[in-house]
């Protein structure tokens, strides 16, 4: 690849590079929704069609997945796993449209566009394609063959990509490894690599009136507490019932099977703590949290951030909760709770051993909904693909953070299980608060990011090549 005149392009197109990232951001792709997720899956068909490849939207039982092929006649190929879909826009605190991709001057940061998905993940996923296309304007064809694989329920869990991976198996198994495309510097420039992803499970916890007491169908005057319970109050001690004061995990066996991180990735941590090149207080600032809920600090509470399982309540929700007052005794409580696992959880297991507790305590009324599961999923540092983005962070004069786990969740493990091939999420860019009002990422973020992922390339290549 002739790496300098790539970068030197994609700073001259730079301006229209840019409006292509807003263009596609300015699409609604809500996968909760549905709202423009079909006009967005045919937008990035054409894209793939556009540079020269083929392509199509697979129908599945939920939104559709895109697959395509940029074959250079190489003899290496890397897949391309994207997420289209983002969440919906619903929460309070926007400043301008969620949907008008405006660049707005931050005071810290300086420009940036602000939109839902600009950092989660469309804004790096065009980005990439501004690269693609840069490349094969100077050197005529990619350093590699390229697939596609493009889901539409991310967000929701991913739940359509397992039969779509097992039906398009022979395909993808022509990749050698799994490239996520990622904005993945903090708000101090500093790239994380992130060495797999921890699982998921998500659900509903319903109380409803029934044998136990409480309105069965609709909600009741609240004076009536006086003789008949309360679903709220039941759900509240359900909850209480999960975790002590300090939100250590009560449940039985939950713990298990948990794996405590490898030795060599506490040694890289416990390294990278001494430098420095992690520091909790960045994260209190930047989230406007006053404290941790562990007194620990240094290595002792990174280590716990990336090694321990947790159960998070996302929300909750009964009765009234408009203006001023309104007495009533509500027939129904749900409480939103997700559940972040490490190796060697599973998130099946997981949720029997909260059924159990739930029962054992008195609760076996509750019901519980499960939405989303994600499997934990590991893919070792001496990986080519994920050494080809360590050399591109450090290529472009940051070191990067190493992460044991992505505290988040996502689909890696369908590559590990599924294709048995290692992965990697990353590039360099800047955004955040993503889930969030205001969504960003800077627009000096976007050309980083779209420079990192010719000089990934052109590494990966040159790795892949040498072995």
């Amino acid at each position: 690849m002739n790496l300098n005149k790539v970068l030197q392009v994609l700073e001259s197109n730079f301006d229209k590079d840019l409006e292509k990232v807003r263009d596609l951001l300015k699409m609604p792709s809500i996968s909760y929704t549905g709202e423009g997720i079909q006009e967005t899956a045919s937008r990035l068909n054409d894209l793939i069609i556009e540079m020269g490849g083929t392509s199509e939207v697979v129908k599945t039982e939920g939104h559709p997945i895109v697959f395509g092929e940029l074959d250079e006649n190489q003899e290496h190929t890397i897949l391309i796993y994207g997420m289209y879909d983002v969440m919906p826009t619903d929460e309070d605190g926007w400043t301008v449209d969620p949907w008008g991709a405006e660049i707005k001057d931050n005071p810290k940061l300086g420009p940036c566009i602000i939109n839902r998905g600009a950092v989660n993940t469309k804004g790096p996923l065009a980005a990439f394609f501004n690269t693609l296309n840069a490349i094969k304007k100077v050197d005529g064809k990619l350093p590699v063959n390229i697939l596609f694989a493009l889901e539409g329920e991310e967000e929701m869990g991913s739940r359509s990509f397992p039969a779509f991976l097992e039906k398009y198996k022979d395909k993808l198994s022509k990749a050698e490894a799994v490239l996520f495309p990622f904005f993945e510097q903090n708000h101090e420039g500093t790239p994380s690599l992130r060495l797999g992803t921890k699982g998921l499970l998500y659900f509903e916890l319903i109380c409803q009136g029934g044998d136990w007491g409480g309105p069965r169908s609709r909600g009741i005057h609240g004076s009536y507490n006086a003789w008949v319970k309360n679903p709220a109050w039941r759900m509240v001690n359900a909850l209480s019932t999960l975790v002590d004061d300090n939100e250590n995990i009560l449940v039985e066996d939950f713990y298990t099977d948990v794996a405590d991180l490898k030795d060599n990735e506490k040694k890289i941590l416990r390294r990278q703590v001494d430098e420095n090149l992690f520091n909790e207080n960045v994260f209190l600032e930047n989230n406007d949290v006053k404290t941790f809920k562990y007194s620990s600090k240094g290595f002792d509470l990174w280590e716990k951030y990336f090694s321990r399982p947790q159960l998070n309540i996302d929300g909750i929700y009964s009765g009234y909760t408009g203006p001023e007052t309104k007495t009533l005794l509500p027939h129904i409580a749900t409480a939103k709770v997700d559940v972040r696992m490490v190796p060697n959880m599973d998130p099946d297991k997981v949720a029997d051993t909260i059924r159990k507790h739930l029962d054992r305590n008195g609760y076996s009324d509750i019901e519980m909904k499960i939405y989303n599961k994600y499997y934990w999923s590991k893919v070792d540092f001496e990986e080519n693909i994920v050494q080809a983005m360590a050399d591109t962070y450090r290529d472009m004069g940051e070191e990067p953070q190493v992460w044991p786990l992505n505290p988040g969740s996502a689909p890696y493990y369908v590559f590990e299980r599924h294709l048995k091939i290692p992965y990697v999420a990353g590039g360099m860019g800047h955004g955040s608060r993503q889930h969030s009002s205001d969504e960003y990422c800077t627009v000096q973020g976007v050309l980083d990011f779209e420079k990192s992922m010719a000089i990934f390339l052109n590494n990966y290549k040159k790795r892949v090549s040498d072995n």
